[in-house]
């Protein structure tokens, strides 16, 4: 059957609803029944003759069934643009009570219908075919409401003032824009009541919901974007341990990776996925950091010299237990002052290595120094107690001999 065939377009009860959409324009109350039961009666049978028709015409097995429902959204999408526009001239020429209670009936018939064939019939239905204005001013309502309490509540976490920035932005956007297709105000409505529902406590909580949120309904919203890549990107200058922060990177991305994402959905589906953004960002990170952990590892050239950049090593003859034991004290007692305990384990593991040959793995000396090794204490106190009997035979006796 050729499909340019106007029957092809036909909806059982379509027509009727144009017809009293234009007698209501055209002011005909002659046309439309006396009581507004009885005109909500009338539409209503519209909507199910509508709703019928459509679903007897089994449309997921119609391989034109894009062009029909596109057809049919066009013409819903007009006759709501119609009765918004002739119900807003009223600030101009005044409109009776009957017309105004029956044009906003109208609309909220056109309205469920748009929604019906938006849900039963997702696979066919054009997400890109831009919202009718009073259909967009009802979902404005009821997501402004719920982004007026939802910020205040996220401020209260703790977020960062430039991610609330962004999320402010984008919400303003949407409820000013005009023009929005079906898919953006889908996205903003799902992506807005998930984040409603975020009942963490704890900045590092919200945040890290926030972000399985974006990534998994793809907000590759550009602002959004161009927040984390900011945030991810490092100051060098202020890093203290490359290989620590390559470390850390790498576990990051994993995180990011095992992220589940909605496949084939997002903010704008012919970007770049967000989860994907964000881990390339990383990614880029770790290749800097591996440059500079291999700086040092390099020949340096300078005046046509070249030097290797020598690196301070020593041995010790007890074993590692006890020297980590030795440092321990020395931290507890505030003798030696570090940042962090990564730092020692990264100097030892540098710098360091035992007669024995001990494993002087980062990871072994974390394990080590968290034990309460009731022999390792034994053996470093009577190392303590032989150097206490060192000092007083070489330095105290000594010195007293001097002064007497």
């Amino acid at each position: 059957m050729e499909k340019e065939n106007a029957k092809f377009y036909v909806v059982d009860g379509l027509d009727e609803l144009r017809k009293i959409v234009q007698n209501l324009i055209q002011s005909s109350l002659e046309a439309i029944p006396d009581t507004k039961e009885g005109f909500i009666n009338d539409t209503d049978g519209l909507v199910i003759r509508i709703q019928r028709d459509v679903q007897f015409r089994q449309l997921h097995l119609d391989e034109y069934a894009e062009v029909f429902m596109d057809h049919l959204q066009s013409e819903l999408v007009q006759l709501s643009e119609d009765c918004n526009t002739f119900l807003l001239s009223d600030k101009k020429v005044h409109l009776e009570v009957n017309f105004k209670a029956y044009l906003i009936i109208i609309l909220d018939v056109i309205n469920n219908l748009i929604d019906h064939f938006k849900i039963h019939y997702s696979y066919c239905f054009n997400f890109k075919k831009v919202v009718p204005g009073r259909y967009k001013q009802k979902a404005d309502l009821i997501l402004t409401k719920i982004s007026e309490k939802l910020i205040p509540s996220l401020e209260l976490s703790g977020l960062e003032e430039k991610l609330l920035e962004v999320l402010k932005t984008y919400f303003s956007d949407m409820k000013s824009n005009k023009k929005v297709s079906f898919h953006l105000l889908d996205f903003w409505t799902v992506l807005i009541n998930d984040l409603n529902k975020i009942s963490s406590e704890g900045v590092e909580e919200v945040e890290l919901d926030l972000c399985r949120i974006f990534c998994y309904h793809n907000f590759n919203y550009p602002p959004l974007i161009q927040y984390y890549i900011s945030r991810l990107q490092l100051d060098y200058d202020a890093v203290d341990n490359y290989r620590e922060e390559y470390i850390r990177i790498t576990v990051e991305i994993r995180k990011l990776r095992q992220f589940i994402i909605r496949k084939g959905y997002g903010y704008d589906a012919d970007a770049i996925e967000l989860r994907e953004a964000l881990c390339h960002t990383l990614e880029n990170e770790l290749v800097c950091i591996k440059k500079l952990i291999n700086m040092n590892k390099k020949i340096f050239e300078g005046t046509g010299t070249r030097y290797f950049l020598q690196q301070f090593y020593f041995k010790i003859s007890i074993s590692m237990e006890q020297f980590l034991f030795i440092f321990r004290l020395l931290i507890d007692k505030g003798i030696v002052l570090v940042k962090r305990k990564a730092d020692l384990y990264e100097f030892i593991h540098a710098h360091v290595g035992t007669v024995k040959k001990n494993n002087l793995s980062i990871g072994n000396m974390q394990n080590t120094y968290a034990e309460n090794n009731r022999v390792t204490a034994i053996k470093v106190r009577a190392l303590l107690q032989s150097l206490i009997k060192q000092i007083d035979e070489k330095y105290l006796l000594t010195i007293f001999f001097f002064t007497y």
